[in-house]
């Protein structure tokens, strides 16, 4: 008897489900398990399911900070970074609360505790160049290439093992650029500067967002690119089989606009700061370069001034389950979750060699711009920005130049 493409489409949804199941049931058993042996505590494990949350939303919406920055360049397209201005909004009323139950009273000589306020100068101008141009380069930035690890991209590989290297690199430079320039670089905290307070800065941060909003629709229109909807001519849903079938290919196999993405990333880092500290995704990987570096003896044993700047690549190396080994981790199994929900999970390899060392030079370029940036898109700009530090601003604007050369570079390259 002929098989029809309904039960073609249940049986592939029935089979993506139970991966998806499998996986979801192993994190939490995981978790459990680690709870009770305790080896970690009850906010790592929190932070380690938000992240896995992350990395599901991150892969359901494609949401990419180098393709927000390379399609505005490339193609005159603002849709990515109209998605990222959404998260940053969002994320920023909600940073302020908790900062200011943190510390109400700003003029105070006190920062907000694990927030992303980092020191702003030279180094964060020189790392978000390099970081601009690698994400551009190796198509994708950090976060990008840990989703895409979790759909099955082999090119991701060699990203991630350029950023080792950079980071790597950057390490070994590190208490030179500490002492010639970190180390005498003003930390500038917007609610603190000139006595603007909460409402200032928030007021302040909010118009800029509108500010760079309108801009991207003016370019947009400049080049021709329209405004699309998202209205669909979708099959009713009437019987119950349906309806769950319709619920689960909405949140599970059809993709998220990035808008959607946007605003729910930049809820969770809410959430995430509320349970522990703000959304980064680099930390994890430095411990573990910064680990093997020490290990071998032929790194610096002591990072100056690491300690007291925090961010991204402030943890420590004490343990394996640290916050920021939650965060680089739980990004991909969420990614995996999610593209094996959708059955777009397989294992996909670059068309051309050089793509291999594409990714891997690019990534190279990022891990030593956000080890000296002290975060990559997410700890530097998504979650520097929220946290009214001057420093995202001017990262986001040097990053901004960094892409732009990217983009001719890959233009080239096509």
């Amino acid at each position: 008897m002929a098989t029809t493409n309904n039960e073609i489409n249940i049986n592939s949804y029935t089979r993506n489900i139970l991966m998806s199941g499998i996986l979801i049931l192993l994190s939490i058993f995981g978790t459990w398990t680690l709870l009770r042996a305790d080896v970690i505590d009850a906010k790592y494990a929190a932070i380690w399911l938000l992240s896995i949350t992350a990395g599901f939303i991150l892969q359901r919406s494609r949401f990419c900070f180098a393709s927000g920055f390379r399609d505005l360049f490339m193609f005159g397209s603002g849709t990515g970074l109209k998605a990222i201005i959404v998260g940053l909004s969002v994320s920023t009323i909600g940073f302020a609360a908790i900062m200011y139950w943190l510390t109400p009273n700003p003029t105070l000589p006190m920062i907000p505790p694990e927030a992303h306020i980092f020191p702003v100068g030279l180094s964060t101008i020189a790392g978000g160049l390099l970081f601009g141009f690698g994400m551009v380069v190796a198509g994708g930035c950090v976060s990008g290439n840990l989703y895409r690890l979790g759909e099955g991209y082999i090119t991701s590989i060699g990203a991630l093992l350029g950023v080792m290297i950079g980071m790597g690199l950057l390490i070994l430079s590190w208490n030179w650029w500490y002492d010639n320039t970190i180390s005498n670089e003003p930390v500038i905290w917007l609610p603190s500067l000139l006595n603007i307070g909460y409402f200032g800065s928030i007021f302040i941060t909010l118009l800029l967002f509108i500010f760079v909003f309108f801009g991207i629709n003016w370019w947009e229109s400049k080049n021709g690119i329209p405004t699309m909807s998202n209205s669909n001519n979708s099959i009713l849903a009437t019987t119950f089989r349906e309806k769950i079938s319709h619920y689960y290919k909405v949140i599970f196999v059809d993709g998220w606009t990035s808008i959607v993405g946007g605003a729910l990333l930049g809820g969770l880092a809410i959430v995430m700061f509320t349970v522990k500290k703000p959304f980064g995704v680099t930390g994890g990987i430095f411990d573990w370069v910064n680990a093997a570096i020490t290990n071998m003896g032929f790194g610096p044993q002591v990072l100056k001034g690491l300690d007291q700047l925090g961010g991204c690549i402030g943890g420590t190396n004490d343990t394996i389950f640290t916050t920021a080994f939650a965060m680089t981790v739980g990004t991909v199994v969420g990614s995996l979750i999610a593209s094996s929900a959708s059955g777009e999970f397989k294992l996909r390899f670059p068309p051309t060699p050089i793509r291999y060392i594409q990714g891997f030079v690019g990534g190279v370029f990022m891990g030593y711009g956000a080890g000296l940036a002290i975060g990559c898109t997410i700890g530097a700009f998504f979650s520097a920005i929220p946290s009214l530090s001057l420093s995202g601003w001017v990262f986001a604007i040097a990053l901004s130049f960094g892409a732009y050369a990217g983009t001719k570079v890959v233009e080239r390259l096509i």
